[in-house]
């Protein structure tokens, strides 16, 4: 068996793959990842939810997919408002840093939300991978897409699209089988874009929904950067949110102490440390918030059935570290 890609927004538009449930992901025909720069660009009424369903389908660096959707924690959203507002005056100058955030579109409404209240707001949204870049030789039907580190996340062969971060299953043993053909070739380009070769093609890719890009434009209070959980942070905040992101299937207990950590050090003393997962979008959210008191995290709050972490957060013992580096701005 082989399975094709979705290279174009054509072929797009009749997959109805926006209508499609995450779920069967499994099944689904992989996207070219430049498609999700083509719909901002075309910017229709569905495009967003198009958007939302190519990054369901790209797996970036660490294997983890770029899973979004809008207004997916909205009533979790209002809880935690309710809670900072008995913790912080309205007139407060609030620092917030949203991390793991895939393309802004739940920062955005975090954002909202915490404006509404907070009339001196700092918001800092951040993800491991927001921009990525698709290279090619002119005239080369091969396209390499890599992230702002150079690691190559997906080839692109019309009409295959194969993706680099996961293995794609067996029962598809002819892109297995392409993936490791083309890889070789794939290193060629890599190469190349490494040497500064100005023949080659470099498409940049800003994995940002439109409401994000317009924030960035018009709201001086609202940035977003690149940041990995696993780095010490540079600065710290009165909030810190970092929702779907700590998952036990990703990490092991020593990452997601090692993640915790970092989060807390982000802290004022005091601040408030805001956890969560869920599933589809209005689904309940399994989390919490917890207060940094004594270098410790308290839990202050829960909702469902709190984080599927809770053993680490409360095992958590580890000083506070001395503050190291983020990776730079992307977009201003």
């Amino acid at each position: 068996m082989l399975k094709h890609g979705i290279c174009t927004l054509e072929q797009l538009d009749r997959s109805g793959l926006g209508r499609l449930a995450e779920t069967r992901r499994f099944f689904h025909r992989l996207c070219d990842i430049a498609l999700y720069e083509a719909l901002a660009r075309r910017g229709g009424s569905d495009d967003e939810a198009l958007q939302a369903a190519v990054l369901n389908l790209f797996p970036i660096t660490n294997g983890a997919y770029k899973r979004t959707s809008r207004q997916r924690f909205g009533t979790f959203d209002r809880e935690v408002l309710s809670i900072l507002a008995q913790l912080f005056s309205s007139n407060a100058r609030l620092s917030v840093h949203d991390v793991a955030v895939s393309d802004g579109r739940t920062a955005c409404d975090f954002y909202r939300v915490l404006s509404a209240q907070f009339g001196g707001l700092d918001f800092l949204a951040s993800d491991l991978c927001l921009r990525v870049t698709r290279l090619s030789f002119p005239e080369a039907r091969l396209s390499v897409v890599v992230d702002e580190n150079d690691v190559p996340l997906q080839l692109v062969r019309p009409p295959f699209v194969l993706n680099l971060a996961r293995t794609e299953s067996w029962l598809y043993p002819v892109n297995h089988l392409l993936r490791l053909f083309w890889r070789a070739r794939a290193m060629a380009v890599l190469d190349a874009a490494r040497a500064g070769d100005e023949a080659l093609i470099r498409d940049h890719i800003l994995l940002l929904c439109s409401e994000a890009r317009k924030y960035l434009d018009r709201c001086a209070n609202f940035q977003i950067k690149n940041y990995d959980i696993f780095s010490p942070p540079v600065d710290r905040y009165h909030v810190v949110r970092a929702m779907n992101v700590l998952n036990p299937s990703y990490f092991s207990p020593a990452q997601l102490t090692q993640a915790i950590a970092n989060l807390r050090d982000a802290l004022h003393e005091g601040g408030v440390l805001v956890l969560g997962s869920n599933g589809e979008a209005g689904s309940t959210v399994h989390g919490g918030a917890y207060q940094r008191r004594d270098n410790q995290l308290v839990e202050i709050w829960s909702c469902g059935g709190g984080p599927p972490f809770s053993p680490v957060l409360s095992s958590d013992q580890r000083p506070s570290a001395d503050q190291g580096r983020v990776a730079d701005i992307i977009v201003r």
